[in-house]
């Protein structure tokens, strides 16, 4: 009665219940003359708080919603796992804590009958972080252990590693937990789609983490690929209506063997391709910058209306030597090198071979 009345909240009896609310359903649990239900009954009013919490982060407010029709890049840029994990970790800190005594992130908390990790389990440990060294994952770990300091890392490396890992399993149990809940709900799942997609993962592993929970379905991952790609295409239409673009070409071949080669198209499977790359200009380059394409184009040869006056006058390798005068330094080398000389060198010991080329330097 003292808990269920309002005009009794701030009676001291009830403000010492709730402070030693841990300890009285502890006790309750644990009396030999408990009613048979008295865990049940603990355990579904547990229930209804994991599943608040679960409905909270599930929520459009929490952000966890991902549409894959209107993907987008910067959903991808802003995503990040330590966000996520400190996100889900204030939205539902009970079921949090209740995932990492299960998945035995603090060993102090488990009886003597627990797992704990052996000496040959630290080694097989060991062997798989040097194996994903090269990744470059401590700043990761760090990010989700909030362990900054170098000389900490190296005193509890193992825990660290232990925690980090167990705080991305978390992650992913609760976002399929929170996908359950609500469809819409599907951020990492989609994250992860998009990045298997790009790394051409089989259909069938698709499919198959899709159905577990792990993934959105390959349909939608398709519409998020196409809703990015309809992106890029906008943003690269802008890019070049703003001319402040740079365009490179570049042209390369690719063999298409054929799983099972056809006698009739042995020879085909060598296609010539070329591919293009557009560069924004930056370092504060404004179109003003660019006005002198104006002025070139009427100083070029190509221009068929371009006027005689304006020509520039033509050009010939001799003019090269001219661009630097001699220095102190090179009065002592040689004045009579020129490319043509050199091509008479080569052509010297070449006669037969380069006679083409030594026509086209000296014209």
């Amino acid at each position: 009665m003292l808990l269920t009345r309002q005009e009794l909240n701030n009676h001291p009896h009830v403000h010492e219940l709730l402070v030693h609310s841990e300890d009285l359903i502890g006790a309750i649990i644990k009396h030999p003359s408990r009613p048979y239900n008295s865990a049940h009954m603990v355990t579904q009013l547990i229930k209804g708080v994991y599943v608040r919490e679960v409905r909270t982060m599930a929520s459009e407010e929490n952000g966890s919603h991902f549409g894959a029709s209107s993907a987008n890049m910067q959903q991808l840029e802003e995503f990040s796992i330590e966000e996520t994990t400190q996100t889900m970790k204030s939205n539902a800190p009970g079921l949090w804590g209740l995932l990492g005594i299960l998945l035995s992130e603090d060993e102090r908390l488990g009886s003597n009958e627990d797992v704990v990790m052996s000496d040959a389990g630290e080694v097989v440990d060991d062997y798989y972080w040097d194996q994903v060294e090269a990744i470059e994952l401590e700043g990761f770990i760090n990010a989700l252990t909030s362990e900054g300091d170098t000389v900490a890392l190296k005193r509890d490396i193992h825990t660290n590693r232990r925690a980090a890992i167990c705080n991305i399993k978390k992650v992913v149990i609760l976002s399929i937990m929170m996908q359950s809940m609500n469809q819409k709900s599907n951020a990492l799942q989609s994250i992860i789609g998009i990045f298997l997609q790009s790394m051409h993962t089989p259909q069938n592993v698709v499919d198959t983490l899709a159905r577990i929970g792990i993934l959105i379905s390959t349909d939608a991952i398709h519409a998020a690929v196409k809703s990015m790609s309809a992106e890029s295409q906008n943003a690269m239409q802008e890019l070049g209506q703003s001319l402040l673009a740079s365009y490179a070409y570049d042209n390369f071949d690719v063999d298409l063997k054929s799983h099972l080669p056809v006698v009739e198209k042995s020879n085909d499977s060598l296609k010539h391709l070329t591919s293009g790359l557009m560069f924004p200009l930056r370092h504060g380059i404004t179109i003003d910058d660019l006005k002198c394409s104006e002025e070139l184009w009427k100083q070029s040869a190509l221009n068929t209306q371009a006027i005689e006056q304006d020509l520039p006058p033509c050009r010939t390798w001799k003019d090269l030597l001219s661009i630097h005068s001699e220095s102190e330094v090179t009065q002592n080398l040689s004045t009579s090198w020129s490319p043509f000389s050199s091509a008479c060198a080569t052509f010297t010991c070449h006669k037969h071979s380069l006679t083409p080329n030594f026509c086209c330097v000296t014209d």
